[in-house]
């Protein structure tokens, strides 16, 4: 039975205006001295990427290569060799592990729903003056996505627009007199134009990529994400909290409409422009949510609730839909935690080839929302689409006449056509899942220790750490294990994960 979860107040000693979701909103750019010093933080940022771009060619690329999917869990290693396994410097790093995977479960279980994510702390550094999530800098991280972008200048700018975000908070306290109780700065990004280009290309007849990765963006549904910060003004810490929602009906005309009932003019503002353009304002994130909905459905003549059509007595609770995604969240804690191990043993693999990572790490997140819609097909249509969710219906019905031969070709074929999470597309990454059958595979299974639901892989590129030969390693995933056995030499490992005891 899930646990009883507390429904979120964000009104409670943060929301001082008695009509924060009628009080106008302020570009921060419109302050005096604040303007000035984040179009200073821009020029530097500006500034890093030409540096950066005057040294590709020159023996930097591999400097400039951007690892996302395993950078949490080398922080992980690093402490724990630092500071030791269980020191707190360990355990906060594979907290953040864990949480990098839980978004990302979330994020592809409702990628194609919108979707609400709850507050979390970065924590203030007054050495630095500068924020840490689970002992990384946010600056850091900021100023290491400043890479040069010449085939993609929109994502390059957006890149820039997130380094001043960050500096934001601490623009706005170190010039005093400028109140943030109350106050969130908010900044809405909308899916960009390429990603929406290059998602129609792929869909006309006869276009070879089916479905190639768009950078993180859904231009399925040209999702849009709203995002807040605020400080806490007795620790220092900044709090953020985010929801994404489809853009089909919240269009960008819409936006700008809507920060127009706020007192903003928007109109010369494009999406990468307002992506930049970070908002001042006092009401919830749920209420600009609701305003949004409101201008969508006056435009449209339909009933729109965070961002989908609905009936027209549709009851738009944003309350309910709160607690919902809290509860939602709750249920996919074990395979986020099976996709942490994951990560957690990619990390610490010599072998990976680490511009390959995020495909492998996407390939094995596909493998298990995929085994997940078999079980649920609605859900499948909401992480891939309806092809995939028929694909896996035809899979079970297969299976349940014991066509398994027939089920497991259906299954391969479902596998490969379904779409990505949406960063690199997967493909060939040298991941694939096992599901062989008879004498050989009962074998592999009883070295791995296999239990009925874990998750089994065979990793073409990754090496025996016995007899270094790839092609031939299985491995048995677990949210407690990672179990693995070489084919070849016959060598065994079985691990429990640090999640375990953590």
């Amino acid at each position: 039975m899930l646990p009883k979860l507390p429904l979120p107040a964000p009104d409670e000693g943060i929301f001082m205006a008695v009509a924060a979701e009628t009080a106008p909103y302020i570009f921060v750019d419109d302050i005096p001295l604040v303007g000035e010093a984040r179009f200073a933080e821009r020029e530097r940022a500006m500034a890093i990427i030409d540096a950066r771009n005057a040294g590709v060619g020159q023996g930097l690329e591999q400097e400039l290569l951007p690892i996302d999917a395993l950078s949490t869990a080398d922080r992980a290693h690093q402490a724990a060799a630092t500071y030791g396994e269980g020191s707190s410097e360990h355990l906060e790093r594979l907290d953040g592990l864990e949480l990098d995977c839980q978004r990302l479960v979330a994020e592809w279980y409702r990628k194609l729903r919108p979707e609400w994510f709850p507050e979390t702390r970065h924590h203030y550094d007054a050495d630095t003056q500068s924020f840490f999530s689970h002992g990384m800098s946010v600056r850091q991280m900021t100023e290491n996505a400043l890479v040069p972008m010449p085939d993609n200048p929109e994502e390059q700018a957006r890149r820039v627009n997130e380094r001043v975000e960050d500096e934001t908070p601490l623009i706005l306290r170190s010039l005093g007199g400028i109140a943030l109780k109350g106050t969130k700065i908010r900044t809405i990004s909308e899916c960009t134009d390429k990603a929406i280009a290059d998602y129609a290309a792929d869909q006309r007849p006869g276009a070879e990529a089916k479905h190639r990765g768009y950078g993180g963006y859904v231009p399925e549904r040209e999702k849009l994400a709203i995002r807040d910060i605020w400080i806490d003004e007795t620790t220092g810490d900044r709090f953020e909290q985010q929801v994404l929602v489809p853009g089909e009906y919240i269009e960008h005309r819409i936006i700008q409409m809507a920060l127009e009932r706020r007192g903003l003019d928007a109109e010369h503002l494009d999406k990468t422009g307002l992506h930049g353009a970070q908002i001042l304002a006092s009401d919830d994130i749920m209420d600009f949510v609701a305003l949004l909905d409101e201008v969508a459905s006056e435009q449209w003549a339909t009933n729109v609730f965070m961002g989908e059509e609905v009936v027209k007595d549709f009851i738009k609770d944003y309350a309910a839909f709160r607690r919902e995604a809290m509860l939602r969240q709750e249920t996919q804690k074990d395979l986020a935690r099976t996709v942490a191990n994951y990560v957690w043993d990619l990390a610490a693999d010599p072998s990976v080839d680490r511009r390959t990572a995020p495909a492998k790490v996407e390939e094995f997140v596909k493998m298990l929302l995929l085994d997940l819609g078999k079980k649920n097909p609605k859900a499948a249509e909401d992480m891939f689409d309806k092809k995939t969710a028929d694909g896996l219906r035809e899979v079970v019905r297969l299976e349940s006449i014991g066509q398994y031969a027939e089920a497991e070709a259906k299954m391969r074929q479902v596998e490969k056509d379904a779409p990505g999470g949406g960063y690199c597309g997967a493909g060939s990454c040298g991941i694939e899942r096992f599901e062989e059958k008879g004498q050989k595979a009962e074998e592999v299974k009883e070295k791995l220790r296999a239990e009925k639901d874990d998750t089994l892989v065979k990793d073409k590129d990754r090496a025996c750490k016995t007899c270094n030969t790839k092609g031939g390693v299985y491995y048995a995933y677990s949210p407690t294990k990672v179990n693995k056995y070489c084919d070849s030499c016959g060598a065994t490992e079985y691990k429990k994960t640090p999640f375990t005891t953590k």
